[in-house]
């Protein structure tokens, strides 16, 4: 993973302690929630977060560390499954779920339930 900056860090933070989450480690991404997982990128690293989350079944988010990235992001995002969330874990675009694989549980995928895909 790249070198953390504090915008990075303060998202993370409030996003895991909005939706009670955890930070992500033991599946590379930044945070694992009820909600599904979230990646916090800049705007200069958001593609490497939609290549990360198209890793993962279930809901998924890219979430921003200012609201100047919030256009890239929906842009990035656009016609895919990827959802997307402010600074502050309002959620601007709904996370989809696809195909018969992609079950949806309360709230989104639990933790022991999330994987990798291949």
């Amino acid at each position: 993973m790249p070198p953390e900056n504090k915008a990075h860090t303060a998202t993370v933070n409030r996003i895991v302690r909005r939706y009670s989450g955890k930070l992500g480690s033991a599946l590379d991404v930044d945070i694992e929630t009820d909600e599904g997982i979230v990646e916090v990128e800049t705007e200069a690293t958001i593609n490497r977060g939609i290549k990360q989350l198209k890793k993962f079944r279930g809901p998924v988010y890219l979430a921003v560390t200012n609201n100047e990235a919030l256009p890239e992001a929906l842009r990035a995002t656009n016609g895919s499954r990827i959802g997307v969330m402010d600074p502050r874990g309002n959620i601007v675009k709904p996370a989809t779920t696809r195909g018969r694989g992609a079950a949806k549980e309360r709230n989104g995928a639990r933790a022991n339930g999330r994987h990798a895909v291949g």
